[in-house]
């Protein structure tokens, strides 16, 4: 009786380790926050670049191309990026393009399109911030096609359809930092109170972006 009793235990201990060890080799799937969630390197990171103001106005494509790719290396020409990105007098059709020419002047697969709705959903938020933070970390940029809609302070009125580039994250991811083409009168008449570079929340920079997309 007493060896039966010690047979069952052992076979009821066995039973326990190995449905601990399913539960291990298969942990509850995370939630959404986890997934995209991001450690910053540092509380604040701004990547080496030079501004350049877009030399028509409707290169904000080719132009913020331009600064981007200057974080890397010596960019190509607005003519050359515009000339890539099929850019025409309407502007650079879709950020898709813009991740091409991202991709070919850097040598690098890094950069994919991501969509946002508008507005965006707080998962796109979530992944918009984990996006800079990430892309910024590893040295590279983010292009923006952003609708105003929303406006950095000193912008024109009216919808304006745009290109930004991304070139730095503070408060862990909370804010980004704007390297703007049309700043400073490149844009054309109304631009002249844009400042080269500005900080906006990285939750405005969503709305901004909202019915558009980013590289990343």
């Amino acid at each position: 009786m007493i060896r039966r009793l010690a047979t069952l235990l052992v076979a009821a201990a066995s039973t326990m380790a190995l449905a601990g060890g399913a539960a291990s080799a298969n942990p509850a799937p995370k939630s959404a926050a986890e997934l995209t969630a991001v450690t910053p390197m540092a509380d604040s990171k701004v990547l080496n670049f030079s501004w350049y103001g877009q030399q028509t106005g409707y290169w904000c494509g080719p132009g913020s191309a331009q600064i981007a790719i200057s974080s890397r290396r010596t960019p190509p020409s607005q003519q050359q990026l515009a000339n890539y990105m099929g850019t025409h007098t309407g502007g650079t059709d879709h950020v898709g393009l813009v991740r091409n020419a991202l991709n070919n002047f850097i040598g690098t697969s890094w950069f994919e399109v991501k969509n946002m709705a508008d507005p965006p959903s707080q998962a796109q938020r979530d992944l918009l911030r984990r996006d800079l933070v990430l892309n910024i970390d590893n040295n590279y940029p983010i292009v923006a096609n952003v609708i105003s809609g929303w406006r950095p302070p000193g912008y024109p009125g009216g919808t304006i359809y745009h290109y930004v580039a991304v070139m730095g994250y503070r408060a862990g991811g909370a804010e980004a930092l704007i390297a703007d083409p049309a700043a400073e009168g490149h844009g054309g008449g109304g631009w002249g109170n844009v400042p080269r570079t500005y900080w906006i929340s990285t939750y405005n920079l969503g709305t901004w972006i909202g019915g558009k997309g980013y590289t990343a």
